[in-house]
């Protein structure tokens, strides 16, 4: 007899939300569910900033690949040989 009940619960629950829908206008369906919405695109994006904090968190922990002059980056790249006789300019 419980099963039966919660089964009759539920379709009445469906047919009531069926019915209130159909009482909204569009406008404020859409108003009435532009809250819930909204919240769902907040957890996402906090979701997605917690990751990419992480991961920018992660690669800071490793060691760089250029060395550091005090606060400033000497990339390998930016060496000159000293036979390199052109100019950049």
């Amino acid at each position: 007899m419980l099963i039966e009940q919660i089964g009759a619960a539920v379709v009445l629950a469906i047919c009531l939300a069926i019915w209130g829908r159909a009482l909204l206008t569009p406008e404020r369906r859409h108003r009435l569910l532009a809250g819930p919405r909204q919240l769902l695109r907040g957890w996402r994006r906090r979701r997605s900033a917690r990751r990419e904090a992480a991961q920018a968190i992660e690669r800071a922990r490793r060691k760089p690949k250029v060395e550091r002059d005090g606060n400033v980056y000497r990339p390998k790249s930016f060496d000159r040989s000293r036979d390199d006789d052109q100019t950049l300019h």
